[in-house]
């Protein structure tokens, strides 16, 4: 009787170590996976800001390759055209024009159509730039990853 209660116990003992090796095996796995999600997350957040510290830099005076440093002096001339704009469109609202009916539709016509063109010369210069700077967040990556392999 006893042998069958040594084996009984014997039994259990090793189906208690196997769920124990199990659920640490399990925490083992989150951890890691975790610890990727976090480093993916990182990398995003890095990937978002090299724009921003680029523009910085070569507001800066940084010199920059000719490529950039011309898709960053396009960009940053459409920023200063869209500024005005939006300065001049809230200038309009704050205290309107006195004309009459006529003349209003005409400015307004034409407001409206310089608006849409510089919107359409915005969004191909944006993204041109964000090409530009997509190739140099794989150009640094890729150099990264090379010196990483090293």
């Amino acid at each position: 009787m006893s042998n069958i209660t040594a084996k009984i116990k014997s039994g259990w003992l090793k189906c208690m170590e196997s769920i124990g090796q199990g659920a640490a095996n399990m925490a083992d796995n989150a951890k890691q996976k975790l610890g990727e999600l976090n480093m993916e997350n990182r990398r995003k957040e890095l990937q978002a800001e090299l724009p921003k510290k680029v523009m910085q830099l070569w507001k800066d005076g940084v010199e920059l390759p000719e490529e950039l440093s011309g898709l960053l002096t396009e960009l940053n001339g459409l920023e200063e055209e869209l500024a005005a704009l939006r300065a001049a469109r809230a200038a309009k609202k704050a205290k309107p024009a006195i004309t009459d009916g006529k003349e209003e539709a005409v400015v307004e016509e034409a407001a409206e159509e310089a608006v849409e063109a510089i919107e359409e010369t915005t969004e191909e210069a944006a993204e041109t730039a964000e090409e530009a700077v997509e190739e140099v967040v794989e150009a640094v990556a890729e150099a990264t990853e090379e010196q990483n392999n090293f």
